[in-house]
């Protein structure tokens, strides 16, 4: 019988993103010198949030991100005589050293991919990702992983998912869900291409943009449960 198809977004949906960033950033600002705070550790994350919105939009580039994100930090500090390009290069250096998932989040994919097809998108840039994904020990529970720096357009992008949809076997938009943390790539996405999406929502956020989820969870029980929901319906299977 067919089988569900499970999309989902890989950093704050399944991997600590959070986590990761921080020890990044810390890292990074001691290498090159710079005194670390927990005020200079949060507007990273700021920026940092800022600078892949305007990627997510079209704004800036991949290749600019990594140096737009310092390039602010270090004017808004202003903290002189440190190249960007190369802080940029060291972060991602750091960030690829190790990827921690979310609590529940093995448990959760051991059960759910006994049952239907899983497949990873992500905007993150792919060989970081690559190794986050292998050393949180979550890689091999997809049938393949599809990474927007490979395809060559980001979610929320239509193309992105025409491009995904192509390259899986058997694809039936009827039968595909997208789950994701982020209302401007992944539900936006999930608008755009025309498949159920799915807000992943711990944080218990406002949502305060275009997008539209089908459903909102709050945790890997409730998605649990609305997977399986969501099977019997799409595909008749319990």
């Amino acid at each position: 019988m067919d089988k569900l198809i499970v999309l989902l977004d890989a950093d704050d949906t399944l991997l600590d993103f959070g986590r990761s960033e921080k020890e990044a950033i810390v890292t990074t600002l001691k290498e090159l010198g710079i005194s670390v705070t927990q005020n200079i550790v949060d507007r990273y994350v700021q920026i940092n949030l800022h600078c892949w919105k305007l990627l997510e939009t079209g704004q800036i580039t991949r290749v600019y991100l990594d140096r737009l994100r310092f390039d602010m930090l270090f004017e808004e500090f202003g903290i002189k005589g440190k190249d960007s390009v190369a802080a940029g290069a060291a972060y991602r250096a750091h960030l690829t050293e190790k990827g921690y998932v979310i609590d529940g989040c093995i448990e959760f994919l051991k059960n759910i991919s006994l049952k239907y097809r899983l497949f990873l998108v992500t905007n993150g840039t792919q060989p970081t990702q690559i190794v986050r994904l292998k050393t949180a020990g979550i890689d091999g529970f997809f049938e393949d992983m599809f990474y927007s720096e490979q395809i060559g357009c980001a979610k929320p992008y239509k193309g992105f998912f025409d491009y995904v949809f192509s390259h899986i076997e058997n694809f039936d938009k009827s039968r595909a869900v997208l789950i994701g943390d982020s209302l401007t790539s992944d539900i936006l996405g999930a608008n755009n291409a025309g498949i159920t999406g799915i807000w992943f929502n711990p944080k218990g956020k406002a949502n305060d943009g275009a997008a539209v989820s089908d459903y909102t969870v709050s945790g890997y029980a409730d998605l649990t449960q609305l997977l399986d929901s969501l099977s019997r319906e799409k595909t008749g299977n319990a």
